[in-house]
This record gives structure tokens, C-alpha cells and sequence, in this order.
């Protein structure tokens, strides 16, 4: 082979190839592959080489020499069209030169990959004998290919896709691929990775992964075998009604014989109702390049176009004057685009059902990603796939429902769903056959009227019906993708007025949950949908059913009905960064509302645990660990975290979600707090989201109506109302150091938690239900958070009676920054506690709940949310009295227990470190001479000011240094306005004797008025002398 003479390899001969049934193996690397196959799966080694130069000629371009390659190329396929380069340049660009090669992953060498992995002979002449050199090291290596589909079509940056991967797998799984290489314009991309076992974990365990996106969350799929969806479009709009439409087949022929490429794995009209499109399945990334080289091409002297990587999707029931262009129009407002290319849209409308199909790729792929659109301001719901009911009618009283189901043209498919009057609707379990049955139109039972079946469009009387799997969880649900807005566009759909049955939900969401998912009837509407997806179009199945709760107003308990008495002056308040909660000359500190705050941790339902504490309490608050981007975070979509759950059971989504207001009998008042502490009307409603980094959204009014999950969201006996809820969001997956949050977003949760407990203390609550705020989805560390409140409560002792954190374990725990779950970090940091506030509270430079004291004691600071951005660095911050530093950012205040004890019991505590600052005394105290300089009073400790004021007449030394005082009056005692007791002058100055500067050396001491006006460490001499005075003697003696 290296001396120019073409040459079979023995890997690749098809007589040295091991055969078992269906199967073969590929020489190369040993892998097992499907006969259909001609490729491996692993390598991308062909099944058959060439076997002289004449035969190399005829082989497919992946075994040519990459120099052969690009000539071949060109002379074997037909020429690119105009409009290829614009729409894949990318790839365009790799064909010209040389193979498409995979973006390498920063932490391996960089090395040329193809599209086809490990094929040799398409890298470069040069580097073949390297790549030989090393055969036995790369393939004891046993490097394996993931396929990636499901790729999010907002990102159109292939290299951000890859890089998104990249640090997800990272992150999430500790997966280190070797290179990834993503093609948006597909929907699809491929991973190597290092060994097989990577890979069976990611095909075959992973399966899906999460990527966060600023619009939300995204699933992608890994797999073993490529598999891209394409459709082929026969145009028949000039064409005559009779025109012969090509078969499936010779669809798949035709494919074969342009593209000169693997055999699709599948073709298939894709309904009767459009017999003129096709669905295609490629296992082959060569062939998508040739199609997109040539998406044009005729057949049966029809033309064809290719619409690559494409979504399919439905629109049923459409008015009857509805066109294509107003449906261009919609859709084309729907993704925001002011037009979109036919290559990248086509809309095929059948006016005879009234259904649309919807072909959406390239630049219209974020179709994809939508609901609904609407049509002269009427809703229509897109739909992933057609109704297979069909409508029999009319069915008299010699027919005999038996003999229909049982007729031949359902070949046993068919199941009866409801029959009324004279209609039966029928369950179609067979695609096939229902076109069929559509298109033939007519039933002929045995010497019995002709009866007709057409699409049934919705059931009758969904109020007398329950939500099941007849009605809706595995006949309607699953052709829709989970997202409420496509059904609160049409509030009259049925899913609103049916009954909830809480056994089948739950029974239906265990069975989503179990590995194993018994499908039953429904396993071929549910085949091609994850556990996942299931189990969101559940919880999106409760949302729908409250949502139809709070617009009728009440619910049914054992035919038994409910009033549910919603609170029509639901007050939501929004607190922002420049919201102002007290005043400081309107406060005042002198003792906290309780002796001690209680703090409890259980493993229980937060909802449970309110309304227990409802009738303990006066007034508890339940925190919402909210979305900080979105109301209600993923409950739209049937995401599963708290908030969610809580925005399920109630009518939260009244108080947070503006968009649903056109739905709402009554839009509850919206306010926000003002920097001048009032309480104003929200005009601007868009401003409610996204919350603030510290701010919080507060709700009073809520109504609750439903248990929680485990017990099928089954309707409460009693609705509980009056609550009071706070929003308030964690950080989303914030930067770590081992097992403690990054110093900037510790801070950060500090100030969260902070303003939590000053809000809750503002509205007057006394007891919070709190919980492991951002320690599940959003990924913050348990135990760092657990310490966290721990050191907020201390700042909080007193001011409220009771906190209880309500922690249920669920599937966000056990991840890598909560191995052990959250509750157990609550529990043995708060549970049982009993925290004292420190006395005095007033405490100069220190805070005392919501309320920091100012730097001389007599006076509090503002409450506010926010004065300046938090310090990163906390107490240990270097700039602390750099005033060009502090003028832009806040620092913790000082620790009370240093402060006032002169020493610090917390001192081995990192948080409470970091979290309160530890200045040293001075060595003067209050009589240091540079006490009044604002720079040594910041870098030093300094006495208070005495507790008697202006009454203190202790001149001790000990007492003067202990203690900071009043300015002496000029005329001490013998003040004027001292003696007549005015309250002005003697607030401001201290009155009394001042010591002699001489002290036991006074030699004045029978002076008169200097003993008068000075005080003395002796007692005040006797004028006479010894000799004469008569008491003398008698003072000796005693």
C-alpha cells in the first residue's frame, strides 16, 4: 500500500469478515454490527475495501485517499446548488479542502478527526504511516463514537455548543471527551470519548442531559447510532388531484442512487392526509453533506426537495378559511422572524381535514420550541403528531359495536373509547391502518347500513369525564410537548374541565419513575418518549387542572363540592434594590419581640408544615425558593423543584405570572417598595422579573387546595388560605472552592438570607418555614448554606418565635455537592437550637437583626435592601478603609462578642470569621487622644459611651478609660443652668467635680476654694492644727 499500488486490507475483505446471523464483524476493531449496516458503528470502517486499482475507482469516497477524495467528489455527485454555501458554510468550507474534523477538547492533543471516525484513508497522504505506526496503541485504546441529537436551536455557534457540552459532562458526570464536534443546522453532533465503557454509560445509563440555557432548560440525547431525521417533499402544487405520487420505496431508491451513500434506515409517507411527504432517516453523515449539496432533484418527473435535519409537526382542526401564507405568518411571528425561506419552512395544508404539516430546519428550527400560534387572535396548539381516533357514524340499533371493531379493516387495531347516541369513536393502535381508514372513508358491516369514519375531533362533556388514561395520559398527552401556554391560549379545551383522579396520576407517575415503565396499551404512543418527558407532561397534566380549579372556583371531593374561596385582594409586593423598609429616625431599638428564637428541622412537607404552624402561630411565612428569570421557574413545563410543586397546588401563578392574567376573572394589585419606604403600585409589569440579585417578590393572600405529589396532588378537604409566601432565588450553579461556595457568592447567599429575615421581620411574622435554599437543582453546597443561616439567625436571635426548615430529600439530592442529601446538613447544624440575642443591642457598629447601629450608638441605619454591593472579601477584605473602596461597596459589620467581651468564643468559625469584623482594642480606650479620627476609630476598638450620661460624675481612671462621656461643662457644678436643672444643657454636657491634677501631692489642700472645686484622693483637711484642734486627739484615738 505505501509503494502507490492500491491494495485490499485483510481488516476490510469481505471472505475474512466473522458472520453471525444478522451481524457482522468488523476486523478493524472488533465490533459487532448490524448487517444493514455498512459501516461500523465504532470505527466507521466500511465492511468491503477494494481489491485492485480498477475496483477502488468504484468505491465510496471514505476509502480514497483524502487527495482522491475531493475529485471524485466532484465528478460523481451532481453540483451544488446557489444556496448551499449560505446555509452551511461550515460544513461547505470543511469539504473543499479536506474531511470535516471534530473539535478537540482542551485537555488532549489536537488530532484530525472525519466525519466517518477512524477512517484512515480519508486523512491526508502524509499522515497515513504515522496513523499505522500507532495502529496497535489506537486501537487498544478502543476510542468510541456518542452521537448527540436534540441539539437546542437557539444556539446556532457550533463552538458554543461544543464548549456547553463540554462543561456539562464535566461537571454533571466527570466525563472528559476527547472532541466533540455539533452541527446546529442539524440538530445533531458527535463525541469521541476514550473507551467503550464511557460510551455504553453515556448511551445507555445518561441517555439525556440538561443543558441550562438563558431560556430555559434543554434536553439532548446520546446514542450509538446516528440517526437524522430528513424529509422529502414532492411538489404537487402545479400538478393535477390524480397525479401517481412515488412510493416509499422508490423514495428510498432514488435517495441511494443520488447520494451514492448508505441505506437510509427508514422511509415512510408520513400520513395519508400528505401522501406527498416523506420521512427519511439517515445513519450516515456523508449522505446528509451530498443531500445538502443537492436538496433539489426530480422523480417520477416530479420535483423533490430535501429538508435536512428537519422537525415535523401538526396543526389540526384549523378554521376552514385558514391558508398557507396566514400560517407562514403566524409562524414566522411565533420565532420572531420577519420571513422565512421556503428551504427552511414548508407548510403543507390539506383543506380537506383542516390539518396542516409543518416542515421546519435550518433558521427555523427554533419552531421547534414553540406551542402554538395564533390565527386572527384565535389559539392554535401545534401538535407532534396526528389523532388516531376516528369517528363512526351514525351507528343505529341493528348495528352491533363487536362487528365494527372486530371488521377486517382493522385487523384487530381497534378499541371502543366512548360511544354516544350515534357516534363511536374509535381507538386506532395502527398508524397504517388509520390512514387507511381515513382514506377509504366508509364502513361496510355485514347486510348493515355503510357507516363513515372521519377524524374525531374532542370528546363531549369533558365535566363528566376524569382525567385517565382513556381521556387523556395515553391517547392525548403524549402528543404534546409539555408547555401550559399551548392550552391557556384555548381556556375551553377539555383538559380543563375533566376530574382529577389522584390513583391514576399517581399510579401513571410511578410507573414514569420506574426503570421498567409498563406501558401496556400506550406502548406505542409513549415509545419514543423518556421516562423524563413523561413525567413532565404529568406534572404539566396537574398544572392544567388547577389551572381550570381556580377559573371555576370550586372542585369535587367524593361528588361532594368544594367552594374555593379565593382571596380577590391578593397583594404581591416587589422588592428590589432600591426598595427602603425602615427609616432610621423611626426606630426604635431597645428590646427584640421574643426572649429566644427557636429553630427546628423536619423532614416534611413545607405546605404540611404551614398550615400546622397556622394555628400555632400568628402569622407564618413560607419561603418559595424561587427562579430568579422566570415565575414559577419550569412550572410551565412540568419541571419538578419546590417552587414548581408550590405554584401546582395553588394560585400562586395569579401573583407572579403576568402572562396569564388574560385568563384570570380578577388581575390581583401588584406594588413594589419605593426608595422612600412606600409602598406604590407596579404600573410597568415586565419589571417583577427578573428579581433582583438581593431582591425578593412578597405575596399575601394565596390559597392552597392540593396535597403534595406523593399523594397523587389529590384536592385538600379544606383549602388553606391566607398565606403569606416570599420569593426569594438562589444562585444557579455558583462557582465552588471544594465544598464551600467562592467568597463572592458566599457574601452573596449571605445578603440573600439576610434580606429574607428583614422582609419577614418587616411584614410582622413570627414564625418562617424555611428550607436548603439553592442546595438542589441550583447545586449550592448544604452544609456551607446550613452554616450560613446558622450565622443569619444569630444576627436574627429574638425576632421571631419559632424557625422551622421543612426538607423532603428528592431526586435533586445525592449529586456530587450534595452526596448525603440536604437535610441531614440542616439537621446537624440548626436542629434543637435555641438562639439568645446578645445584649445591649445597641451596641455601637454592630447589627442587631435587621438594624445596624451607627458608629457612635445613638442611632440606627436605614433598612434597606441594598446600599452597596457586598464586598466579596467580607471582614477580611485589605481595602476596609480605603474610602475610595468603601464608597463603592459594603463591609460586614463589627462582631457584638468582641465588641463587648473583648473577646471572640467563634473565633475557629470560618463563616461567622468572614461574616463579622474583629478589630482590635485600642490601648488607650476612651482616652485615646486620636478617638475622634476616623481612621484609627475604623482600625480600632473603642469604648462606649457611659450608661449615666450626663449624671456621671465617676472620675476614676479606670472608669475614664472603660468608658467614653459627654464634653465636661466649662463650669462644672456650679453651672447656672446646671443648678436649675435645664434639660437642653445638661443632655449635651457632664456636670461634675473635677479631680486635682496634683492628687495625693497637693500641697493646696488648705486652700479653701481649691478643695471646694476639685475632688481629692484624701479626705478634706482640717483647717487647724494639730495642736489646736480639739477633736485631734479623739480622731487618733478612734
Amino acid at each position: 500500500a505505501r509503494s502507490g499500488t492500491p491494495a485490499a486490507s485483510p481488516a476490510r475483505n469481505e471472505h475474512r469478515t466473522e458472520k453471525k446471523e444478522d451481524t457482522w464483524k468488523c476486523d478493524e476493531c472488533s465490533a459487532t454490527n448490524l448487517t444493514s449496516t455498512k459501516r461500523c458503528s465504532r470505527c466507521g470502517e466500511p465492511r468491503f475495501a477494494a481489491f485492485s486499482a480498477s475496483t477502488a475507482q468504484t468505491q465510496r469516497p471514505e476509502v480514497l485517499a483524502t487527495a482522491d477524495y475531493n475529485q471524485n467528489v466532484s465528478s460523481m455527485r451532481p453540483s451544488r446548488v446557489d444556496g448551499y454555501q449560505s446555509l452551511y458554510p461550515r460544513i461547505h468550507e470543511s469539504t473543499k479542502a479536506e474531511p470535516l474534523t471534530l473539535i478537540n477538547s482542551s485537555s488532549t492533543a489536537d488530532k484530525p478527526y472525519s466525519l466517518r471516525p477512524n477512517t484512515k484513508q480519508t486523512m491526508p497522504q502524509t499522515h497515513i504511516e504515522n496513523i499505522e505506526e500507532h495502529d496497535e496503541d489506537h486501537i487498544s485504546e478502543q476510542e468510541a463514537i456518542v452521537y448527540i441529537s436534540d441539539l437546542p436551536p437557539s444556539i446556532q455557534d457550533d463552538s458554543q455548543l461544543h464548549r456547553l457540552i463540554e462543561s456539562r459532562l464535566e461537571k454533571v458526570f466527570q466525563i472528559e471527551p476527547i472532541s466533540i464536534q455539533c452541527y446546529s443546522k442539524l440538530g445533531a453532533g458527535l463525541m469521541r470519548v476514550r473507551n467503550t465503557q464511557i460510551k455504553n454509560r453515556l448511551v445507555e445509563d445518561i441517555k439525556v442531559m440538561v443543558l441550562d440555557l438563558p431560556e430555559g432548560t434543554h434536553f439532548i440525547s446520546f446514542s450509538e447510532i446516528l440517526e437524522v431525521v430528513s424529509y422529502i417533499v414532492i411538489d404537487t402544487t402545479k400538478e393535477n388531484n390524480d397525479v401517481n405520487l412515488p412510493t416509499a420505496q422508490e423514495i428510498r431508491k432514488r435517495w441511494i442512487e443520488l447520494y451514492r451513500g448508505d441505506e437510509p434506515s427508514s422511509c415512510d409517507q408520513i400520513s395519508v392526509q400528505f401522501p406527498n411527504i416523506y420521512r427519511i432517516v439517515s445513519t450516515s453523515f456523508d449522505d446528509l453533506l451530498a443531500a445538502m449539496s443537492t436538496p433539489d432533484f426530480l422523480i417520477s418527473k416530479l420535483f423533490a426537495h430535501v429538508y435536512i435535519g428537519a422537525d415535523c409537526s401538526y396543526f389540526e382542526d384549523l378554521p376552514k378559511s385558514t391558508t398557507k401564507e396566514e400560517l407562514e405568518t403566524a409562524i414566522s411571528n411565533s420565532i420572531r422572524m420577519k420571513t422565512v425561506s421556503s428551504l427552511s419552512l414548508h407548510i403543507e395544508l390539506n383543506k380537506q381535514t383542516n390539518n396542516a404539516c409543518i416542515i421546519a430546519t435550518d433558521e427555523a428550527r427554533l419552531w421547534t420550541t414553540k406551542s402554538f400560534v395564533y390565527i386572527n387572535d384565535r389559539p392554535i396548539s401545534k401538535k407532534a403528531s396526528l389523532t388516531s381516533r376516528l369517528l363512526v357514524h351514525p351507528v343505529l340499533g341493528i348495528h352491533n359495536d363487536d362487528e365494527i371493531i372486530n371488521h377486517t379493516i382493522f385487523d384487530g387495531k381497534a378499541s371502543i373509547i366512548e360511544r354516544s347516541n350515534e357516534n363511536l369513536v374509535l381507538e386506532i393502535s395502527d398508524k397504517k391502518i388509520y390512514d387507511n381508514c381515513l382514506s377509504v372513508g366508509v364502513l361496510t358491516p355485514k347486510s348493515k347500513p355503510r357507516l363513515k369514519m372521519e377524524i374525531y375531533m374532542a370528546f363531549t362533556n369533558p365535566e363528566n369525564r376524569e382525567i385517565d388514561t382513556e381521556t387523556w395520559y395515553h391517547v392525548e398527552m403524549v402528543r404534546y410537548k409539555p408547555d401550559i401556554m399551548q392550552f391557556t391560549a384555548d381556556i375551553d379545551h377539555p383538559i380543563f374541565h375533566y376530574r382529577w383522579n389522584a390513583a391514576i396520576w399517581l399510579q401513571e407517575f410511578q410507573n414514569a419513575q420506574s426503570k421498567n415503565r409498563s406501558t401496556k396499551a400506550n406502548a406505542k404512543a409513549q415509545s419514543s418518549l423518556s421516562n423524563d418527558q413523561i413525567r413532565h407532561l404529568l406534572q404539566m397534566t396537574v398544572m392544567l387542572n388547577t389551572i381550570g380549579v381556580i377559573r371555576k372556583k370550586t372542585y369535587l371531593i367524593n361528588n361532594q363540592q368544594i367552594k374555593l374561596n379565593l382571596d380577590s385582594k391578593l397583594k404581591t409586593i416587589v422588592y428590589n434594590h432600591d426598595s427602603l423598609l425602615e427609616l432610621s429616625q423611626s426606630i426604635q431599638l431597645s428590646n427584640t419581640p421574643y426572649t429566644e428564637t427557636k429553630v427546628k428541622v423536619i423532614k416534611a412537607d413545607c405546605v404540611f408544615v404551614y398550615e400546622e404552624c397556622s394555628k400555632k402561630y400568628k402569622k407564618p411565612l413560607l419561603l418559595n425558593m424561587a427562579s430568579a428569570t422566570s415565575p414559577g421557574g419550569g412550572y410551565r413545563k412540568g419541571d419538578g423543584a419546590q417552587e414548581e410543586n408550590l405554584f401546582r397546588r395553588s394560585d400562586y401563578f395569579r401573583s407572579l405570572d403576568i402572562d396569564l392574567d388574560s385568563i384570570q376573572d380578577e388581575i390581583p394589585e401588584r406594588f413594589y417598595c419605593s426608595n422612600d419606604g412606600k409602598i406604590r403600585s407596579l404600573v410597568d409589569l415586565t419589571a417583577m422579573y427578573p428579581i433582583d440579585e438581593y431582591g425578593a417578590i412578597y405575596t399575601s393572600g394565596l390559597t392552597f387546595f392540593r396535597n403534595s405529589e406523593d399523594k397523587g396532588y389529590e384536592y385538600m378537604d379544606k383549602p388553606l388560605e391566607g398565606v403569606h409566601a416570599l420569593a426569594v432565588a438562589a444562585y444557579r450553579n455558583p462557582k465552588l472552592d471544594g465544598n464551600l461556595l467562592s467568597p463572592k457568592y458566599a457574601v452573596g447567599m449571605r445578603k440573600k438570607i439576610e434580606n429574607l429575615l428583614s422582609i419577614a421581620h418587616y411584614h410582622k411574622h413570627d414564625c418562617l418555614i424555611l428550607s436548603a435554599l439553592g442546595c438542589g437543582a441550583f447545586r449550592n453546597p448544604p452544609d456551607h448554606v446550613a452554616k450560613l443561616f446558622r450565622s443569619v439567625i444569630e444576627q436574627y436571635a429574638g425576632f421571631f418565635q419559632t424557625i422551622i426548615f421543612a426538607i423532603i430529600d428528592d431526586h435533586n439530592s445525592g449529586q456530587q455537592h450534595n452526596p448525603d442529601g440536604n437535610f441531614k446538613s440542616f439537621k446537624d447544624e440548626l436542629d434543637g437550637q435555641s438562639f439568645k440575642p446578645m445584649l445591649p443591642l445597641d451596641h455601637p457598629n454592630t447589627i442587631a437583626g435587621p438594624y445596624w447601629i451607627s458608629s457612635d450608638g445613638s442611632s440606627v441605619k436605614d433598612v434597606t435592601i441594598l446600599d452597596f454591593d457586598p464586598c466579596q472579601y467580607g471582614a477580611k477584605c485589605n481595602a476596609l478603609y480605603d474610602p475610595k473602596h468603601t464608597e463603592n461597596y459594603s463591609h460586614p459589620p463589627l462582631c457584638k462578642e468582641r465588641s463587648l467581651k473583648d473577646t471572640c468564643t467563634k473565633h475557629n468559625d470560618i463563616i461567622h470569621m468572614f461574616s463579622f469584623i474583629h478589630r482590635d482594642p485600642c490601648k488607650y480606650g476612651a482616652q485615646c487622644k486620636d478617638i475622634d479620627n476616623a481612621k484609627h476609630n475604623q482600625e480600632y476598638e473603642h469604648p462606649s459611651f457611659c450608661p449615666n450620661g450626663s449624671n456621671c460624675e465617676d472620675t476614676s481612671d479606670d472608669h475614664e478609660k472603660a468608658y467614653r462621656h459627654l464634653p465636661s461643662c466649662p463650669s462644672f457644678q456650679k453651672c447656672l443652668a446646671f443648678k436649675k436643672h435645664e434639660k437642653g444643657h445638661c443632655e449635651k454636657f457632664r456636670h461634675y467635680m473635677p479631680r486635682c491634677d496634683h492628687g495625693s501631692y497637693c500641697v493646696n489642700f488648705h486652700d479653701r476654694e481649691h478643695i471646694e472645686n476639685y475632688k481629692h484622693p484624701f479626705p478634706n483637711p482640717c483647717p487647724l492644727t494639730p495642736y489646736h484642734c480639739s477633736l485631734h486627739e479623739q480622731f487618733i484615738l478612734e
